[in-house]
């Protein structure tokens, strides 16, 4: 008896000793190579694809090359020699191909110090969709209760009204997120003293903090609220152009305006891509409203490398008249004129359409902002004659109508409905406050209330609600502030004047091609 357990005793030792010194083992890698498969890597190494898939999730959707795959420490690959050459893959890889990890001394007679240093190559994260309700707070300065408003007040509560139409509209169309919503409108207007209506106790559901945050409107109770605890951690939404220097350490915080520096490198972008060797001219206004795009256009000229033939000319021109850019002006080439001022440049675009249309001896080229299409005075065939193109974010229905997707038919089914909930016409915060609610419920339903911090820090995650092309405001949410930040829009579109409408561009093969209506 007492031979048995000592023998079975010795035996347990020897499997604990055969363990550990698997398990002590460096953990090897794989790189994948050209034409190879999971099958054929985990049969390379005599391991289960199972296994292999086990250790290595993100490869059941695939694998390509350049990927690193971890293989399991239970087997032993068979490592060549330094001398020996390696075996050529049956499927066109190189056999016996290891990339070690940082504590790894084993080094395949393939392996490449400078180019396996860089970390593998992250796979995006699937959405999970809850089970839970999400909290949301919707705070608009309503001013319930009082009869007579002051101008910005009132003006404060329409686009209010707007807004809360939007957000029911969200709602509706959003059900097919399979997110139960639970949602409390709470009045962020002023009392008599100048207090917020609402408490931080209001965005508390049951003793649970909101997941989203809508509003509010002002800057100064939006600053306020930020600091509510019930707000701090929730995915809080912008929904009026109060600056981008918002969500500078501001986690979870959403601002869907693009920045004037994103179009502007656009616009510069096409502009250079479009003029090589010609003389293009940048009208200066020294407004401080158009400083940020100025700038913007700025450094997109340089960040664009252009090369020497092509001039790059600054013109001072004045909000109500052309200044210098008279005597800058030629019939002998193209005059490329390049506006980056938003709505403060208004008296002047009247001026310089008047000049233009009395310069019939001269060729025009003409790129401005997005506000310009705002602008009821200038006339199509004005903006025929000089090619009009605009750079903005994506902000209005029948551009991105004509640009993408959606139907006329579907647009008027929705603006009917958003009429009905609104009372009236619905203005642009209507659209807005719509369609960004119904992205950042998308998104919180697919990856938690903690979405906007993952990918501020750089994590790759899936969009839930897929492409949006064609819909009134494009997301593409980006971190402009880095990691502990909020996100900012970075959605940048251009749009030319063609045929009495606004028609996309979109690069294709390095060339800026119109994209003419699709079919639902």
């Amino acid at each position: 008896m007492g031979v048995k357990s000592s023998a079975l005793r010795l035996l347990f030792c020897m499997v604990c000793l055969w363990t550990t010194v698997l398990w002590a083992q460096p953990e090897v890698t794989h790189k994948v190579q050209r034409k190879e498969t999971a099958f054929g890597i985990a049969r390379e190494y005599g391991v289960d694809v199972n296994a292999l898939f086990e250790l290595n999730r993100w490869a059941e959707s695939g694998i390509r090359k350049g990927d690193v795959l971890r293989i399991p420490k239970a087997t032993k690959p068979e490592i060549p020699s330094p001398s020996a050459k390696p075996a050529v893959h049956p499927e066109g890889g190189v056999a016996g191909q290891v990339v070690p990890d940082v504590q790894s001394s084993l080094v395949s007679p393939e392996f490449d110090p400078e180019e396996n240093q860089a970390e593998p190559r992250q796979r995006p994260v699937p959405a999970t969709w809850p089970v839970d309700t999400l909290k949301i707070a919707v705070m608009l300065p309503f001013s319930a209760g009082e009869d007579s408003l002051d101008r910005q007040a009132l003006r404060l509560r329409e686009i209010a009204m707007d807004c809360m139409a939007g957000v029911r509209l969200a709602l509706d169309t959003g059900r097919w997120l399979g997110a139960h919503c639970d949602v409390r409108f709470l009045d962020s207007g002023l009392d008599t003293s100048g207090q917020l209506k609402c408490t931080p106790e209001d965005v508390f559901f049951a003793e649970r903090p909101a997941d989203i945050v809508v509003g509010p409107l002002r800057r100064s109770s939006f600053k306020e609220v930020r600091t509510w605890p019930g707000v701090q951690g929730a995915v809080h939404l912008a929904i009026t152009d109060l600056g981008a220097q918002l969500v500078r350490k501001a986690p979870g915080l959403l601002f869907p305006f693009v920045q004037p520096s994103n179009k502007m490198e656009a616009l510069a972008a096409l502009v250079l891509q479009r003029h090589r060797g010609e003389r293009v001219m940048m009208l200066s206004s020294g407004d401080i409203r158009n400083i940020h795009a100025e700038d913007g256009l700025r450094q997109g000229w340089m960040d664009c490398e252009a090369d020497s033939l092509t001039a790059f000319v600054e013109v001072a021109v004045s909000s109500r008249g052309l200044g210098s850019l008279r005597d800058s002006l030629t019939d002998v080439r193209r005059n490329v004129l390049v506006a980056p001022g938003g709505k403060a440049s208004r008296s002047f675009a009247g001026v310089l359409q008047t000049e233009i249309q009395l310069g019939d001896s001269m060729d025009f080229v003409l790129y401005t902002d997005g506000s310009w299409r705002d602008f009821e005075f200038l006339d199509p065939a004005f903006c025929e004659r000089v090619q009009l193109t605009v750079v903005d974010g994506g902000g209005d229905r029948p551009d991105s109508i004509s640009g993408g997707c959606m139907s006329d038919s579907a647009y008027a089914g929705l603006a009917r409905q958003l009429a009905l909930l609104r009372g009236s016409a619905p203005t642009k915060y209507a659209w807005l406050t719509h369609d960004l609610l119904r992205e950042a419920v998308g998104w919180t339903a697919g990856h938690g209330r903690d979405w906007p911090e993952r990918i501020a820090a750089g994590e790759l995650l899936l969009r839930p609600l897929g492409v949006q092309d064609g819909h009134h405001h494009p997301f593409r949410w980006e971190a402009a502030f880095g990691p502990g930040s909020g996100l900012v829009n970075g959605y940048v579109r251009l749009l030319q004047q063609n045929d009495m409408r606004w028609v996309q561009l979109e690069r294709q093969n390095g060339k800026a091609e119109r994209t003419e209506p699709q079919a639902p």
